[in-house]
């Protein structure tokens, strides 16, 4: 078995419990709070310029152009596509995009944040994209999945989502087989004990991925500090 079969195994049982919060599942469905909306959306952004930071630093450790240009694309596709998921939120819930952009992160937007820059900070190569991978591999399995099940109608009003992450999954451009055979080319350079660590990383990810969607649909906040809007990002 490849390492990054590996990884998606132990986090599948993960994977099916994001799958079945009710978040993902209103998405599914079609009728979600605007309050989640607005909070998943104000909680992205923020997640979103941390991981154009991270694959800025997945860059510097990069050893070849091939690997460089991977993450340079990447940053490209944050920047100028990954909009357009938010502005679906957005036009649903009838509020500005451009009104959410300067949210101060909450707790789990915090520590997924700060996990994916101890990534960056001490880690190789490999523990950067490890901890990077749970976002678009969840993001795609629950689109191709919501398809699958012929949600994506056009009575559905997150149509645009679902079929945005769903065809970011095309085998000629895909990041996930990019990702998955950087991380098995990687793992070849170490030892059990290392990989064990690469895969605590993956499994924290993947666990702060249902986080992400449960801190959104209960609009889960500092409870006892109050932190100021985010300045310019």
């Amino acid at each position: 078995m490849k390492f990054s079969e590996e990884l998606t195994a132990a986090g599948q049982p993960i994977l099916n419990e994001i799958i079945q919060h009710p978040f993902v599942q209103g998405i599914a469905e079609g009728h979600l709070p605007r309050a989640a909306l607005t909070f998943y959306v104000g909680q992205d952004f923020n997640y979103l310029n941390a991981f154009i930071k991270v694959y800025a630093a997945a860059i510097q450790k990069s050893q070849t152009r091939a690997d460089m240009a991977i993450f340079a694309k990447q940053i490209d596709f944050i920047l100028n596509s990954e909009i357009h998921p938010h502005h679906n939120f957005c036009n649903v819930a009838g509020v500005a995009y451009e009104s959410l952009q300067h949210e101060a992160q909450a707790p789990g937007t915090y520590l997924y944040n700060e996990h994916m820059y101890h990534a960056a900070r001490t880690g190789d190569l490999i523990d950067i994209v490890a901890a990077m991978t749970p976002c678009p591999w969840t993001y795609v399995e629950i689109a191709n999945l919501l398809v699958k099940e012929g949600k994506n109608t056009d009575q559905n009003v997150f149509k645009p989502w679902i079929d945005f992450y769903a065809n970011i999954d095309d085998p000629d451009e895909s990041l996930l087989p990019q990702f998955f055979g950087l991380i098995d080319r990687e793992a070849e350079k170490y030892d059990r004990h290392r990989l064990d660590q690469v895969k605590e990383e993956f499994l924290k990810s993947c666990e702060m991925e249902w986080d992400f969607w449960d801190q959104a649909y209960y609009q889960k906040r500092w409870q006892f500090v109050k932190p100021l809007k985010q300045a310019n990002q």
